[in-house]
């Protein structure tokens, strides 16, 4: 902002610098795997959320090949707004098949199961 209504933070960013403890995103070069390149250094990423290294397995990007193919880059929105396709049902279903259960969601991010089950199962006097 040109008014210099932000200029205080310019004193707390150089506070984190100097501390090092500034976030500094990464950024992922090539395939993601227990073993990557992050800001031109390879590394034993300990970081990461693929657990079990399907994120560059062949077969699991032929399928999103596939898929991408048949129903395009993404759903266009979120689930709540008009991004829920057939295919989110249909892993549901078979999800909820699987473990028994009456029916089962799906979320794209522990983040968004953490959000999204916490709002709708408490309410003001449960915390």
């Amino acid at each position: 902002m040109a008014d210099g209504s932000l200029d205080f933070l310019k004193g707390e960013l150089a506070a984190l610098d100097e501390a090092g403890t500034r976030l500094k995103i990464r950024v992922l070069e090539g395939e993601q795997g227990a073993r990557s390149r992050y800001d031109g250094r390879d590394v034993i990423n300990l970081a990461s959320n693929n657990y079990l290294g399907l994120a560059a397995h062949p077969r699991m990007k032929a399928a999103a090949s596939k898929a991408a193919a048949e129903f395009g880059a993404g759903s266009g929105a979120v689930r709540s707004i008009a991004g829920t396709m057939q295919m989110h049902v249909e892993l549901e279903r078979r999800f909820a098949e699987f473990k028994h259960a009456e029916a089962s969601i799906m979320f794209q991010s522990g983040f968004a199961s953490n959000s999204g089950t916490v709002a709708a199962l408490l309410g003001p006097e449960d915390v």
